[in-house]
């Protein structure tokens, strides 16, 4: 038997028509208390509780801030409608920040406890809509129907050598297993011969008799405390024992009952699968790349949300060593760190061997920085228990940067992660796949995968809360999480392929819309084991992006970790997603036909998966699951003239010349833009040479395809203006004209044809258009703050509906450059910060589908003066604001 255990009954379901109707009587009952037109009813019932999962709030006052006490009174307030009984303390500790989305929607997390003891994966999460109203009550309370006391037979030093001696040899399941990647588990033994726990510090005065241990044979101190254990309707008093091994290759969470010593839960915890340096941005298939600390935030493909704090990206390095602020990496548990040297005035990493293992340190510091910046774009803050040193007084708890580790050769489970609460760094291992020797830690999409989990470890049910994803489906999910953040930074819908030599990766079907299996499958065949329940909640998720569009999609599962209550399953981590994106068509960051083709994409892809509005499971568990194929009436949003051309040109792509090849395709329809796809079919042995661009009648250029792909043959895709920044840059354009189609080859061996390619365009229905735009030919002073502002008269009356901001700036270092615009309200939208680095001149539009500031103007006035203001906050470098215009629909 493995040594994972979990003695409740998975198939117990105390969700009884008799149980609901008690608490929808509760729910009457409570409603009649609440203040104004508030009322609540149970909306979901916890089939192992006997519990609410979901408490609905309807007409809910609005009320900025004051999140967390509102929350706990909510909480407490009704605590007979969530099952505890008349005389049970209404105990909860609240996590102290709350987390926010993009939207603005805001959750408050929190623990159940007894006695002040934590009640083993109890927890509520208070979900409030972006105007502050209460909006549900998910996750599900324990019901303590008499007085149980707190008294433990075991000793401490007792339980954790009963915990010790449980997970110190692996069981006979264990040995010859596989990992994902087909390397050897081969877990290690621990010798407990003659070893006897001894306490280092111990906290009497907390009622969970917080104690901490010397860790012997173990890598680490021992961590124990006292927990509730839920077991056949009544309550355990459990030591609850954290237990690393040696070397770092795996950490047990064990509860032992405090009476008998009988292991009650054991859970693995660690999830497996101003400088520059020479890296692999993506894998060890392509040639290393000299790549600037931090990366520009415009590498990332994402919208700058706002408020934004004004220094970042901060530094990713610290000194000359891989250790900055959000990572530590080094060589092996306690190795060096890579080193640098300063070149032409840059501290530059650049390893000899691109093979070796300071390469294998400079690449896992690489990819964790690059995933750090990427998530705090997505919102991934201090006080959301980001990984960092030091939070620079943004909130949160600090001193908990990633530590990398790239060992030299294998490690047990080849890749894996392990994340405590906030405030505790996480541990990441990269190791070798010795069946083709090569490396994880140049493999951007297992250290993608394994980052993942640090970030759903802290999100989901808050960052005070390491227990939030242990339920198995939970912990699919965490798996799924992973590979699909990996698969879409990097566009593809495999992970691991280039680390095993596979181009299929390690799981058993590529993401693709051709997935075969569904919700219903959960619990059955290989959908048994966590890496494969993961697979079906990714399909879902990658589903969703080709429906909704990957930017947006990317935004609302990180929203949606905030609002997921801890331990959930698929259809509350759905249900989160969906609420995520009610908030942001509440905060007025998506039009009405933006909501309603997103909500409809979304649903979709749920319901293709099985996952439906009337799906079912038993909770977290494998049992009770019920599939749903069917969608909620889609809505229908107004129709919009569609434009498609195409052409056939058949041109032979010239190898190794920079000038290439162009084909034009011409537009006639007029109207605006709103929605951009390009396809292209080009026969190519490998499309790791080719360029790709398409340039606008307009004269703007966005480039599709840049080099990548490595030695894949032939480039046959699709580009969306929901994926691609540069075609979402055209929306709001005028679509007639000339469009180009440029296509460079520009290394020598490899040759191709340009097929065919093809535009369709989704022109904006009938609109009145405001069409402003001046040339004030204004030099921007260097290094001042008060800088320049044109501004621009509109006299009509009106709201707005959309915005567009077209700049023209020469300008020699765009990394000096604040731009902002102020609408005639005074309201102030942030369209570029610093970014770019080096690169000269800032010619581009920015709109109100891709930034969420300036969606955030639906609704303002349009008549006044709209003003855009320049300035340049470093010295040296100075430009000249040469042109500006303003689009505003009606």
């Amino acid at each position: 038997m493995s040594r994972e255990i979990d003695r409740r009954d998975p198939n117990v379901n105390r969700a009884t028509p008799l149980r609901e109707a008690e608490l929808q009587e509760r729910a009457a009952v409570a409603s009649d208390q609440l203040p104004g037109a508030h009322r609540v009813r149970v909306a979901g019932v916890d089939a192992s509780t006997g519990n609410p999962s979901l408490i609905a709030s309807d007409s809910a006052p609005a009320e900025a801030g004051n999140y967390v006490q509102r929350a706990l009174d909510h909480v407490q307030g009704l605590s007979e409608v969530m099952g505890l009984v008349a005389d049970q303390p209404k105990e909860y500790q609240a996590d102290p920040d709350f987390q926010q989305t993009s939207s603005g929607s805001v959750a408050v997390h929190m623990q159940q406890r007894y006695k002040g003891i934590p009640i083993f994966q109890a927890a509520e999460t208070v979900r409030f809509d972006p105007a502050g109203a209460i909006q549900e009550t998910v996750g599900s309370s324990i019901s303590i129907p008499e007085e149980v006391p707190v008294s433990a037979a075991l000793t401490v030093e007792q339980a954790v050598l009963r915990a010790a001696e449980h997970v110190a040899v692996p069981d006979a399941d264990e040995i010859g297993a596989k990992d994902p990647f087909g390397e050897s588990m081969e877990p290690k033994s621990v010798d407990l011969s003659g070893w006897q726990p001894k306490v280092s510090a111990a906290f009497a005065e907390k009622p969970e008799r917080l104690t901490v241990l010397e860790g012997g044979p173990f890598s680490e101190a021992i961590k124990a405390r006292l927990v509730w254990f839920p077991l056949e309707g009544e309550l355990r008093l459990a030591w609850e024992v954290i237990l690393t091994m040696p070397e770092g290759e795996g950490q047990f969470r064990t509860l032992v009952d405090a009476q008998t010593g009988e292991i009650l839960f054991c859970r693995q915890l660690m999830q497996s699968v101003r400088g520059r340096g020479n890296v692999f941005r993506v894998d060890g298939g392509t040639a290393r790349q000299v790549t600037d600390f931090p990366r520009p935030l415009a590498d990332y493909g994402l919208p700058l949300p706002a408020g934004l704090p004004t220094t970042f990206p901060d530094d990713w390095v610290g000194t000359n060593q891989t250790a900055g602020n959000c990572a530590f990496a080094h060589l092996g548990v306690s190795g060096a760190s890579g080193t640098g040297a300063i070149q032409g005035g840059t501290l530059e990493f650049n390893p000899a061997n691109a093979s070796g293992d300071d390469q294998k340190v400079l690449n896992i510091f690489y990819f964790n920085c690059v995933m750090h910046d990427f998530f705090y774009l997505l919102g991934f803050r201090e006080r959301d228990g980001n990984f960092q040193r030091d939070n620079l007084g943004r909130g949160g708890l600090a001193a908990d940067g990633v530590d990398a580790r790239a060992h030299s050769g294998a490690v047990t489970g080849t890749a894996n992660m392990g994340t405590p609460v906030d405030g505790s760094s996480p541990v990441m291992n990269m190791g070798l796949v010795t069946s083709t020797n090569r490396h994880t830690a140049f493999d951007s999409s297992v250290v993608f995968h394994e980052f993942t989990h640090g970030v759903s470890n802290r999100l989901v049910g808050g960052p005070a809360n390491d227990r939030a994803l242990e339920a198995i489906q939970s912990s699919g999910m965490g798996e799924g999480w992973s590979d699909y953040i990996a698969c879409s930074v990097n566009d593809t819908t495999v992970v691991g392929n280039w680390v095993v030599n596979d181009p299929t990766g390690i799981r058993g079907f590529p993401y693709d819309s051709h997935f075969p299996d569904h919700f219903g499958k959960l619990g059955t065949g290989r959908y048994t084991e966590v890496h494969n329940i993961g697979e079906l909640w990714c399909a879902a998720l990658m589903e969703m992006n080709r429906n909704i569009g990957k930017v947006l999609g990317l935004q609302l599962v990180v929203d949606g970790f905030k609002l997921t209550p801890a331990n959930p399953g698929f259809l509350e981590a759905r249900d989160a997603i969906l609420r995520a994106l009610d908030g942001k068509r509440a905060a007025g960051q998506l039009t009405a036909a933006q909501f309603d083709a997103a909500k409809n994409g979304a649903w979709a892809a749920f319901a293709k998966f099985g996952m439906g509005p009337n799906a079912r499971s038993n909770g977290a568990t494998l049992s009770g699951i019920v599939a749903d194929f069917n969608v909620p009436q889609p809505t229908v949003p107004p129709t919009a003239p569609t434009v498609k051309v195409e052409g056939s040109p058949n041109l032979a792509i010239p190898d190794n010349t920079a000038a290439g090849i162009s084909h034009v395709l011409s537009v006639a329809n007029e109207g605006r833009i709103q929605r951009l796809t390009v396809s292209v079919d080009i026969a190519h042995t490998y499309i790791g040479d080719l360029t790709v661009k398409l340039v606008a009648p307009t004269g703007k250029t966005a480039v599709l395809h840049n080099r990548a792909g490595g030695n894949q043959d032939n480039l046959v895709t699709t580009y969306r203006s929901e994926d691609i920044p540069a075609l979402a840059a055209l929306l709001g354009d005028s679509a007639k004209g000339n469009w180009q189609l440029q296509v460079a080859d520009l290394a020598s061996a490899d040759v191709g044809t340009l097929r065919r390619w093809g535009l369709e365009m989704n022109l904006e229905a009938a609109a009145q258009t405001v069409h402003q735009e001046t040339a004030p030919g204004l030099a921007i002073p260097d290094n001042l703050q008060a800088g320049v502002s044109s501004s621009l008269a509109v006299a009509q009356a009106g709201t707005v509906k959309g915005v567009k901001v077209s700049v023209d700036i020469t300008h020699t270092y765009i990394g000096d450059l604040r731009v902002e615009l102020v609408a005639p309200s005074g309201q102030q939208v942030l369209l570029h910060d610093r970014s770019g680095g080096n690169a000269d001149n800032l010619i581009r539009g920015y709109d109100s589908v891709t930034s969420p500031g300036l969606a955030a103007l639906a609704g303002a006035a349009i008549q006044g003066n709209w003003t855009l203001r320049v300035r340049d906050l470093a010295a040296q470098d100075v430009g000249k604001l040469n042109r500006w215009s303003l689009d505003l629909s009606l």
